[in-house]
This record gives structure tokens, C-alpha cells and sequence, in this order.
């Protein structure tokens, strides 16, 4: 059953913080959404942190074409969510973390035993939606799921249920990393980056500067995937040199918008 767009702000608003005191969110990455009816959905603005969302900055978006209106800019990744909206009408609620220990597993992307993996492709892009869409449908009995090296996707009829999911996701990802972790030795040279332009964040001069805690804890994720693999590869040189794009742009962005 969709929300009314008062339920579907409230609870939105009660996902992030609770995302961020369960530590299944990192900074302002991820995204939130909830049905309005077979036309519209409710989704979490771009750029902005959790504990600053309210009911006046939530983005209202067309399913058909992921149009909206106003000057609040959706998150990058609403064709996503639009697309398992369109796919799947049993879903009316959306949760896209980046939990460690579900993301540390999704890296290599091939535990699909696990959870069904959506194939990797490069944040808010065409071939990115066109994945998650066909491994939502694929399997359409199942309700978690992760993104080759992006992180955890749960999708459920209604908020509740798909928290709860998050938190059941990463106690298992857990227990397999840790299976996986104890063969392997503490000091891993090669560390893999995880597929969004939060790795360049963590590795970018700036941000150790002006945000010396976020980097933290982005440096202690990628280590978490590279002690989780058995064979850590790091992205592709050209993959690494987009992201680096994607992030000077954005977190730029970013900047000018707080002074």
C-alpha cells in the first residue's frame, strides 16, 4: 500500500536518523525513498546530510521519467529507484546503504548465494539502473540485495520491514566476512576501491583536511573489503579517473552550498 505524502516524509525522515544511529549509512551517501501511488514516489535530496533532512527538502519524482519540480535537486540515483517502482508494484518503500560490512561483501560481487548481485556499473548511470532493474525483476520473490561494489539495496511493502531487513543484512555480512577474513592474513597491501566517489574522498587532500573524521571512516570501509577478499583487485584506472571526477565535482558542490 503507497504512503500519503505526510506518512512518506515522516518516515523517511525517521529512516535517515535511524540509518545513522545504527551506523548502516555513511555521511550523506545512500538513498531513502517511498511510494506515493503507481506515478510518484518520495525520495531524499542529493548532497544533503541525514540529520538535516526535513519535510521542506524531500523531492517529489514522476516514475515515468524521473521528472520533478522546485529547486531541490533528487538524488542521483532516483532512475533506480523509479525502475524497481516501475518493476516491482509490491515495493513501496527503499532503503540504499552503504553499511560496512554489506559493502565490504559486495566489492567482489560474486555472492550471489548471499544475496542476488546487481552487475557493477559506475554511480547514476543508465547501465547502473538497467542492472539493478534486471536482478530486482530476475528475483522477484526477494527483498535484499546488493550493488557490485556500491553497497546494499532492500526493498519492502512498507518502512518497517525494510530496516529490519538492513539490520538482518549486515549481521549476516558480517558473520561471511569474518568466515572469509580469518583465512586471510591483517596486513593486506592491495586495497580495491569501492564503486562510488566516496573512495576518492577518502583519498583526496582536501577532504583529509576540512573532514578528518569522514576519511576515517572510509579508509577502515576499503580496509574492511580488502581483508574481506580473497583476491583484492582494485578498480580500473579509467573507473578511478571518472570517480576522481565525479567527486571534485560534487564535493565542490558540496562545499559552496554550507558557506
Amino acid at each position: 500500500m503507497a504512503y500519503s505524502l505526510e506518512e512518506a516524509k515522516a518516515l523517511i525522515i525517521k529512516a535517515g536518523l535511524e540509518l545513522v544511529e545504527k551506523k548502516l549509512i555513511a555521511r550523506t551517501w545512500g538513498n531513502i525513498s517511498a511510494r506515493l501511488s503507481d506515478e510518484e514516489f518520495l525520495i531524499t535530496p542529493s548532497g544533503v546530510p541525514y540529520d538535516q533532512i526535513n519535510e521542506n527538502n524531500l523531492v517529489v519524482v514522476k516514475i515515468s521519467d524521473c521528472s520533478y519540480t522546485g529547486n531541490i535537486k533528487p538524488s542521483g540515483e532516483k532512475k533506480v529507484h523509479a525502475a524497481i517502482y516501475e518493476t516491482r508494484k509490491d515495493v513501496n518503500f527503499i532503503l540504499h546503504t552503504h553499511q560496512n560490512y554489506a559493502t565490504a561483501v559486495s566489492v567482489d560481487g560474486v555472492h550471489k548465494d548471499f544475496a542476488p548481485v546487481a552487475d557493477y556499473a559506475l554511480p547514476g548511470t543508465k547501465q547502473l539502473t538497467k542492472n539493478v532493474k534486471h536482478v530486482v525483476e530476475t528475483y522477484k520473490n526477494m527483498d535484499t540485495f546488493l550493488m557490485a561494489r556500491h553497497g546494499a539495496l532492500i526493498v519492502s511493502s512498507n518502512y518497517e520491514a525494510a530496516f529490519t531487513k538492513a539490520i538482518i543484512l549486515e549481521d549476516r555480512a558480517k558473520k561471511l566476512y569474518d568466515a572469509v577474513a580469518t583465512t586471510k592474513s591483517s596486513n593486506v597491501e592491495s586495497k580495491p576501491y569501492l564503486d562510488d566517489y566516496a573512495q576518492m574522498f577518502g583519498h583526496s587532500t582536501k577532504a583529509v583536511e576540512e573532514d578528518p573524521i569522514a576519511v576515517k571512516m572510509i579508509q577502515e570501509k576499503n580496509t574492511l573489503a580488502a581483508r574481506y577478499q580473497k583476491n583484492p583487485k582494485p578498480m580500473g584506472f579509467f573507473d578511478v579517473f571518472i570517480q576522481h571526477l565525479v567527486y571534485k565535482k560534487k564535493y565542490a558542490k558540496l562545499k559552496d552550498s554550507n558557506k
